[in-house]
């Protein structure tokens, strides 16, 4: 996979590019909007062949590019990723939503990029949230800077052995001194966590003591020690890792 994970917003087949569909509207006008649009999808439908010209043409020769990863990228960078995909790799990408608010020979162009993928046999949904802005350049409009999300979403499921969930039951805290907690409540053998039982959200497993929280974009992982007591859950927040500690229902 290249760095730049957008250029994995895939599509099925080939390249169908409709003759002209680069050239810009005479005047700024309501025609704009569609322009933008077509060019948009275009740029992404070239991503699978690898076609670095669609893109060239589009981009500004100083055009900052930032992914979902905060990486970013040079125009010349980002054209060096753009690579055909590799065999078992198929997909496609869907512009939807595109607004274009322009100010004085500036457009700012949002939109989602709904992806579809498929990795030998196994399918992925993506959605991406992006935000371009043009600069006006004579007869064209050129990109100067493009950056990309990643809007998240509940993880799925992964079966596994819930027999010790009473276990991770009970309350956690930062600190003596924190006056908020994290309570972790079993109804219908499935784990809650929140601040209370009724703001409290389910807590979807992906192994026996790790969990994604729903609704957010949490990784809730429970820590046991060396005599297999849990009494620690570590909260994955924006790449930074928070301790809170058992304060009732201690295991034994």
């Amino acid at each position: 996979m290249s760095a730049m994970k957008i250029v994995t917003m895939l599509r099925d087949g080939g390249i169908t590019l409709v003759a002209g569909l680069l050239s810009l509207p005479a005047h700024a006008t309501g025609a704009d909007t569609a322009w933008f649009q077509s060019t948009t999808q275009a740029l992404y439908d070239a991503v699978t062949a690898g076609d670095q010209g669609v893109w060239d043409r589009v981009l500004d020769a100083d055009c900052m590019i930032t992914d979902e990863d905060g990486k970013v990228f040079t125009k010349t960078e980002f054209l060096e990723t753009l690579k055909p995909l590799p065999a078992g790799f198929s997909g496609l990408i869907k512009v939807r939503g595109l607004t274009v608010r322009q100010l004085a020979g500036v457009a700012v162009v949002h939109y989602w990029l709904d992806e579809g993928e498929d990795i030998f046999s196994q399918h992925l949904h993506t959605t991406y949230v992006e935000t371009d802005t043009y600069m006006r350049a004579r007869d064209s409009w050129k990109a100067v800077a493009m950056q990309v999300t990643v809007v998240p979403r509940d993880l799925e499921p992964i079966a596994v052995d819930s027999s010790d969930w009473k276990a991770l039951v009970g309350a956690y805290h930062y600190s003596d001194k924190s006056p908020s907690r994290y309570q972790v409540f079993l109804r219908d053998g499935e784990l809650y966590g929140g601040r209370d039982e009724k703001s409290a959200t389910l807590l979807i497993p992906l192994s026996p003591l790790v969990f994604h929280q729903k609704g957010s974009i949490h990784i809730m992982v429970f820590v046991s020690d060396k005599i297999g007591a849990v009494n620690e859950v570590r909260e994955l927040h924006k790449y930074n890792e928070v301790r809170m500690h058992r304060i009732t229902g201690a295991a034994n």
